[in-house]
């Protein structure tokens, strides 16, 4: 079995495995999706659900933060960590939807990428959450299942990104990130990966070297 097909059996599985809707994240619109994913790095989402009711309540529109006091912002999102790089970036990314873009997330790659704060990874939860683009999110649970499985043995999560899409049909990509991400967090585990468990298994490389 060539990579190619392993990508896709494998996307089909956890597919039939996982439920239809998986959603990490607590949002109501999407500048908040947006603001949200950008808190989320280097912590976990259950950190970062912590702080958004408050910054959200606080700030509910993409100009409200643009005009925020900085010190205010870093307070609320301290416990993220990296809190002042990451309240200067959502601040100027609110300042750039409001001036640029009239509030709205933009849809593309290219205008993502341009904010602060936003990087492929990010670009890519928007791409994929809000607009229904082809997208394949690679954090470090996906990262550590096509790892293990043997699709790629890359560590920089671009190349990891760019070798999926390669593999993986467009119309599967941003199912197949959600739900080889929720296998990782599932069963798939950093430390004791639940093996015996695992749809997967039968194909997973890190399994075979395993027994």
């Amino acid at each position: 079995m060539n990579n190619t097909e392993l990508a896709v059996i494998t996307a089909e599985k956890l597919d039939r495995n996982y439920p239809e809707n998986i959603e990490f994240l607590d949002y109501e619109n999407n500048y908040q999706l947006l603001i949200t994913v950008i808190l989320t790095a280097q912590t976990t989402d259950k950190q970062v659900m912590k702080v958004t009711p408050v910054l959200f309540t606080k700030y509910p529109v993409p100009e409200k933060l643009a005009a925020a006091d900085k010190k205010d912002v870093e307070e609320i999102i301290e416990s993220t960590g990296f809190y002042k790089i990451k309240a200067s970036n959502i601040i100027k990314t609110a300042g750039i939807l409001y001036k640029e873009f009239n509030s709205n997330v933009p849809d593309t790659m290219e205008e993502l990428l341009v904010l602060p704060g936003v990087g492929r990874k990010t670009a890519n939860v928007v791409l994929g959450t809000l607009f229904s683009k082809p997208a394949v999110i690679v954090d470090t649970h996906f990262k550590r299942v096509v790892s293990r499985l043997g699709l790629t043995d890359q560590k920089n999560p671009d190349k990891i990104e760019y070798i999926i899409k390669d593999l993986i049909p467009q119309d599967m990509q941003y199912r197949f990130s959600m739900t080889a991400n929720l296998h990782g967090r599932k069963v798939c585990h950093a430390r004791s990966p639940e093996c015996e468990k695992c749809c997967l298994k039968v194909s997973c490389k890190y399994y075979s070297l395993k027994n």
